[in-house]
């Protein structure tokens, strides 16, 4: 008898000690090359067709949770100059162990897309394959500052690209 209330008390007293909280992860280094390849992107900017001066929309790329970038993209006017209401919202990050880029792309239109990518010639290039192609989006760094936002779409597995949109952001 007195074995089993040994064995009883040692149980509970077991069962009370709190377990131990899980370590915590590692702290991400977002000073690298990889982690910081977007940052030229970050800024507030008037957006405007490119080869126009006409601002179209307004953009506002911040640093987010951990190294994440995330853009605010509003538009009010569409080609030709229609009015339009236009707002997207992207999540953009460095993802180590696929050696990549990720974007997580929403706007008001139930439009949701998730691509892939990473730098190419000194430009972010972003693409996904959707059920009718491919769609891809190149953000490069021009030399005054500037920012180009081309999208292009493909329909042959991406041997060709017919032209979608074409941005130029201008710091505000």
């Amino acid at each position: 008898m007195a074995i089993i209330a040994l064995a009883l008390a040692a149980a509970v007293q077991s069962a009370s000690a709190a377990p131990a909280p899980p370590p915590a992860p590692p702290k991400v280094d977002c000073t690298d090359a990889d982690h910081r390849a977007f940052d030229f992107w970050i800024g507030e900017w008037d957006v405007s067709p490119t080869g126009g001066t006409t601002v179209v929309a307004r953009s506002k790329i911040e640093k987010i949770v951990g190294c994440a970038i995330s853009e605010t993209f509003d538009q009010n006017v569409g080609p030709g100059g229609k009015a339009i209401d236009y707002h997207g919202r992207s999540i953009s990050s460095y993802v180590p162990v696929e050696n990549a880029w990720r974007q997580f792309y929403l706007d008001n239109s139930g439009t949701a897309a998730s691509l892939t990518g990473g730098v190419v010639n000194g430009a972010m290039v972003l693409s996904n394959t959707i059920p009718i192609g491919m769609n891809r989006m190149t953000v490069t760094p021009n030399a005054d500052g500037s920012v180009r936002q081309e999208g292009a779409f493909s329909g042959d597995g991406g041997k060709t690209w017919t032209p979608g949109y074409d941005f130029t952001y201008r710091k505000r």
